[in-house]
Parts: structure tokens; C-alpha cells; sequence
């Protein structure tokens, strides 16, 4: 055998056993290479997915959306609070229209519920609402035919015709803009709260049609029952324009004489004098059961005595007296 042939038949058997060796080292290097690929192809894919969410909300903000009408127009843009409330004497306006800076004009309303807008002149805006005055203003800048389908918008600068107060017995009394409906319970909430000096009860002041803001009536009283788990149902009415909350400040009555703890003492519902006595800490051994004594205020300011038993009514800023026994 010459040695070409040799080296031939080497080479020959060295290929056979190299040749898996080399097709397992390709196959391993092509799953390597798919799963290299499949990472970024996911990672892509997630995050295209998480772009598209933004663009589908942005999407509908620039497109241009035929309006059929003017007034259609001017209550797109209109906020839910400004855009039901009703305006009134002393409410300022920022009124503008898209497109057209120099129309902008901010106004306040005065007692005769008139402005006057750029173009159109006056108009009347008295007991209407914002998006009533952005409809009227853009129908009339359509027929005008100063400016062709108008988009008018309206924001509620201050709304002072729109108030309600809380006063009394709260952590923070004072006046408060009324927007969208608010519930009794809100309107505490407003102002704090009720200070550990109010009484369990609230009064509702209220303007009469065709009255003039000054005159108010008490509307209703409401308990207050703040009890976390059962609320009283009157405390979810809701409130009007100008109304005032008045809460009171908590009555006392006082005890005196031969009892254990003399003081004053906050009034409770369909007080008696035997409830006093208890909450007195009872009568003390030279006390007498028999020898109570109510001092108490008439209207007119006369100061009475009145001999009291022990099923006797108590009366705000009374004075129950115990006097000692007779030995």
C-alpha cells in the first residue's frame, strides 16, 4: 500500500467519527441561535404592545370630529359642574373660542344678569346655565356669520351666586362654594366637623322664593347622629344656594348641693332629675331626696324656684339644688 493510499484511508475514518461530533456542535448552534432570536422577538413584541395602549388613548384628542351644529359646539368642552350649575350675580366667566384668541373675554355678572361679548354684544345670562350662555353665544356668532360652526367653551372662573355657609359649633365655620350637589354630612365634612361642644342637633336657614337673601327662615332641623355604622338619612338631603347650617352650641344644665360630683354637665334627651342625681354621683348621706330644688330662667328673665321631685323634668340651664336632710 503506497502511502497516498494510507493517508486516504485515515482521512477517511478520522471524517466518519468526526462527522457526528459535527452535526450535534451544528444542531446545538442552531437551537442556540432560534432561542436568541425568540428573546428579542418576545421583548419587541411586549413592548409594542404597551406603546399601543398611549397611542389608542391619544388617537381620538387629535382627530377632527364633524359637529352638526353650533350648540352642539359649545357644550364639548363644557366641565359636569359648570356645565349644570346655573349662574348668577357675581360669578365670573372666562369664555373662549377655539381658534380665535381675540373673542376671549372674561366677565363678571352683575346684578342685572346682562354681559356683553365680543361681536354679539349683550346677552342675557340670568338663571341659565354655562352651557345654555356657550350655545347662545355660538349661534349667535353662526348667524352673524362672523365665524362658520363656532366652538365655544365656558369655565367657571368663581361662582359666588352659588354659596352656602356653616356655622356654629364647627372646627372651620365660614362660607363655601356650592358645586354639583352636596349632602349635609359633605357640607360638615367641609368645615371640620362639629367641635365637642355641639349639640346633637342641626338647623337648616333657608331663603323663601322672591325673598331677598337677607330674610331666612329655619327649613327643617336635623339630629346628628354620627354614628359610624348607621347614619341618619337626613343627613344625606341635599343642600341649596345660600343655604346656612347653623349648628348649636351644646346646653348644660347644672347640679349643685349634696351630691358626690357637683358641676356642670352637658343636656341629654328627656332629662329628669332622677337621671340628674345619677349622673351627680348620687346624693350624699346628709342629702335629701325630698328637698330638691330647681332654679330655673323664665322668659322674661325672672329667675324661679321651683320644688322638684324626682320624676321632674330638667330644662336646659336649670339649676338642681339637694339640700340637706332635716335631723
Amino acid at each position: 500500500m503506497t502511502i497516498w493510499s494510507k493517508f486516504s484511508a485515515f482521512t477517511e475514518i478520522t471524517a466518519r467519527k468526526l462527522l457526528p461530533a459535527v452535526l450535534a456542535f451544528a444542531f446545538i448552534g442552531q437551537v442556540q441561535a432560534q432561542e436568541i432570536k425568540t428573546i428579542p422577538a418576545n421583548g419587541m413584541k411586549l413592548e409594542s404592545q404597551l406603546l399601543q395602549i398611549p397611542q389608542a388613548d391619544k388617537a381620538p384628542a387629535t382627530a377632527s370630529v364633524p359637529v352638526p351644529n353650533a350648540a352642539k359646539n359649545a357644550t364639548d368642552d363644557m366641565p359636569g359642574d359648570a356645565a349644570s350649575d346655573v349662574i348668577g350675580e357675581g360669578d365670573q366667566l372666562l369664555i373662549t373660542v377655539f381658534g380665535q384668541p381675540d373673542l376671549t373675554a372674561d366677565v363678571t355678572i352683575g346684578e342685572s344678569g346682562i354681559i356683553t361679548l365680543p361681536l354679539v354684544g349683550t346677552v342675557e345670562v340670568k338663571g341659565r346655565t354655562a352651557t345654555e350662555i356657550a350655545a347662545t353665544f355660538a349661534k349667535k356668532l353662526e348667524q352673524g356669520q362672523y365665524i362658520k360652526n363656532p366652538r365655544v367653551s365656558i369655565k367657571v372662573i368663581q361662582q359666588l351666586s352659588r354659596t352656602f355657609s356653616v356655622l356654629g359649633e364647627v372646627l372651620r365655620p365660614g362660607r363655601y362654594p356650592l358645586t354639583g350637589q352636596i349632602s349635609i354630612l359633605e357640607a360638615l365634612s367641609l368645615a371640620g366637623g362639629v367641635s365637642q361642644k355641639a349639640e346633637k342637633s342641626l338647623r337648616i336657614l333657608r331663603r323663601e322664593p322672591g325673598k331677598p337673601a337677607s330674610e331666612l327662615q329655619e327649613y327643617a332641623s336635623v339630629k346628628l347622629e354620627l354614628d359610624a355604622t348607621k347614619l341618619a338619612p337626613e343627613l344625606a338631603q341635599k343642600i341649596q344656594p345660600n343655604d346656612v347650617l347653623f349648628v348649636p352650641q351644646l346646653k348644660n344644665f347644672y347640679v349643685y348641693g349634696e351630691v358626690r360630683r357637683p358641676g356642670m354637665y352637658p343636656m341629654e334627651d328627656d332629662l329628669n332629675v332622677m337621671r340628674v342625681l345619677s349622673i351627680g354621683g348620687g346624693v350624699t348621706e346628709r342629702g335629701s331626696v325630698r328637698r330638691i330644688i330647681i332654679h330655673r330662667k323664665t322668659d322674661s328673665g325672672e329667675l324661679r324656684e321651683i320644688s322638684a321631685g324626682i320624676a321632674d323634668r330638667v330644662l336646659p340651664g336649670d339649676v338642681v339644688f339637694i339640700n340637706e336632710r332635716i335631723f
